[in-house]
């Protein structure tokens, strides 16, 4: 295998938004495998966010764990 060639998708970096929740639901989403079933999870991610952006803010040092 030539250096062009790639043993999987490429790398890519988490995205950070400096909101924890955000961050987590975009870095989780997945678009990889089949197509029908990426609105379910861009749907889920705009939840995550939707629900981050209207949700009381509680400063990450306070939440518990992952």
């Amino acid at each position: 295998m030539s250096d062009s060639e790639d043993a999987g998708p490429p790398h890519r970096q988490a995205p950070v938004t400096g909101h924890h929740d955000i961050d987590r639901a975009l870095a989780a989403l997945d678009l990889s495998g089949d197509v029908a079933e990426q609105p379910q999870r861009i749907a889920a991610a705009l939840d995550a966010v939707a629900r981050a952006l209207t949700g009381p803010a509680i400063p990450q040092a306070l939440r518990p764990g992952p």
